[in-house]
């Protein structure tokens, strides 16, 4: 993950597995979920953005699909919530092709506007880039491994109750709560120290 996104993230502890997740990660599919300055100007609701990017000096192709789901002009901020579907991997590859979009990720300092995102810091309390690993699937996998939105970006969501409802009513895994099944106050460890 960029700096400052959130979200779902694998771990392997040897070096047969990381070689194995990340074959099965090229040919698998990551959604993220990222809230971009401005309103939906494109007559499909998914745009698909082709354009090569620098990475280490050389030009590397880079593929990102952009699926509008839903918009708000909340405080005369107007936003929008998309998911994105990298098709390749390469570095700020969804935050270099939302700023070719015309529409930069909010919070984002290299590549959106430090005004902007001054607006949003000050008057909605978003001090954070918008950004969210919101599932990972490997090839192979029935299930995606899948990263409830954090507290602070559902805050700034719910701001704007009927944009909120708009959302739920296309995406329903943005209602899942954030869960620590190891530890902390939700996990089973937890469970078995209140037994006792």
């Amino acid at each position: 993950l960029d700096h400052r996104t959130s979200g779902a993230i694998l771990f392997a502890f040897d070096a047969k597995t990381t070689t194995d997740i990340h074959h099965r990660l090229a040919e698998g599919r990551k959604e993220y979920i990222a809230l971009l300055r401005g309103v939906w100007k494109f007559n499909d609701e998914k745009v698909v953005i082709d354009k090569p990017l620098k990475v280490d000096g050389k030009m590397r192709d880079a593929l990102t699909e952009f699926h509008f789901i839903s918009s708000s002009s909340f405080c005369d901020m107007p936003c929008m919530v998309v998911l994105c579907k990298p098709i390749t991997g390469r570095t700020h590859q969804i935050r270099r092709h939302a700023y070719h979009l015309g529409h930069p990720i909010i919070g984002d300092s290299q590549h959106g506007d430090s005004r902007v995102n001054r607006l949003w810091r000050h008057d909605r309390g978003l001090n954070r880039l918008a950004l969210h690993c919101l599932s990972i699937q490997l090839q192979g996998d029935d299930q995606p491994c899948v990263a409830p939105l954090p507290q602070e970006l559902k805050q700034v969501l719910q701001q704007d109750t009927d944009f909120w409802k708009e959302i739920l009513n296309l995406d329903p895994r943005f209602m899942l709560d954030e869960v620590d099944e190891e530890g902390g106050t939700h996990g089973r460890n937890y469970r078995n120290r209140i037994k006792k």
